[in-house]
């Protein structure tokens, strides 16, 4: 018990970290790198380490988080259209918009999860993000309208903490953190009990990115809005095969019990680490080249 409490406070605060950090970028620093994070690999890595059979979980995460990065990119592209609610206040806009999206991701998921054994495999499902990411960056990336929207602010890392803390540190940002602790909760509840793909499945809910959307949705202009529908598909594909390195890492570590569980939260927040200094250094690149190619 005491075991399983400390996991969900690891999952706990790397979710919320994830959410603020997500917040933060796409309202001030770099939409499209906010776009690739919001399929994060948080929760689903970490149910990776909780389930009872690693591999099984990761393989019921891979078609789900496709559908994740199908979401994402739907919610963000129509979000006026599925949630209008004109009048309505930022908070309960970004109420109903959570609900509505996390009920549609709730319909879809299970289906995907029961008939999982006659979907493709691991390269299969690759194959498909990658054609995904293709077909989405031809039909939606655009240049921004003004190039101050995707560049990253000129801050020391003491500016950049400080304009975190404004941006949380505030009766509305409380609000919104507390809304998302709340949903993590019933979501580590509904997983406990279920066997390993059902928590396969509840952990690649990408709940960090659906309230990080719906925030931003309330903060952000549209079209600044919509530049991180550029890149979450790109996000989902590196997710998956972040998800694929760390299964098979995982269970090939020589440890026992909870030592294993330690090993393996230990090697994944180093893992995490790598892949956000890769992505911070690789997006701004990518977008800068699509950018000029587009224009």
């Amino acid at each position: 018990m005491i075991a399983d409490a400390g996991l969900a406070l690891v999952k706990l605060v790397l979710g919320l970290g994830v959410f603020v950090a997500l917040g933060y970028l796409g309202k001030f620093y770099d939409k499209r790198l906010a776009g690739v994070l919001l399929t994060f690999p948080t929760l689903n890595s970490i149910g990776i380490i909780t389930g009872d059979n690693p591999l099984a979980v990761a393989d019921a995460i891979y078609a789900v988080v496709v559908l994740n990065g199908l979401i994402l990119f739907f919610t963000i592209g129509f979000c006026e259209r599925l949630t209008p609610m004109p009048g309505a206040s930022d908070n309960a806009k970004l109420i109903v918009r959570v609900a509505v999206w996390t009920a549609i991701w709730a319909i879809c998921a299970p289906l995907i999860t029961a008939f999982r054994n006659d979907l493709p495999g691991v390269a299969g499902i690759l194959a498909l993000q990658i054609v995904l990411a293709i077909v989405a960056v031809v039909t939606v990336w655009a240049p921004p309208q003004e190039a101050a929207n995707a560049d990253a602010p000129r801050l020391r890392p003491s500016g950049h903490l400080r304009a975190l803390v404004e941006l949380w540190g505030n009766p509305n940002g409380i609000v919104r953190m507390g809304l998302f602790v709340a949903c993590c909760g019933l979501l580590f509840l509904a997983a406990h009990f279920y066997t390993s793909k059902w928590v396969g499945m509840f952990s690649a809910v990408p709940l960090p990115g659906l309230f990080a959307i719906a925030t931003l949705s309330v903060m952000n202009a549209q079209e600044d809005f919509k530049l991180m529908r550029d890149t979450v598909l790109i996000g989902a594909l590196s997710v998956n095969l972040f998800n694929w390195l760390f299964a098979h890492l995982f269970v090939h570590l020589p440890f026992d019990g909870m030592a294993h569980s330690v090993a393996g939260i230990v090697i994944l927040v180093g893992m995490m680490a790598i892949d956000a200094v890769l992505l911070f250094w690789l997006v701004p690149r990518i977008s800068a080249y699509l950018d000029r190619v587009r224009t």
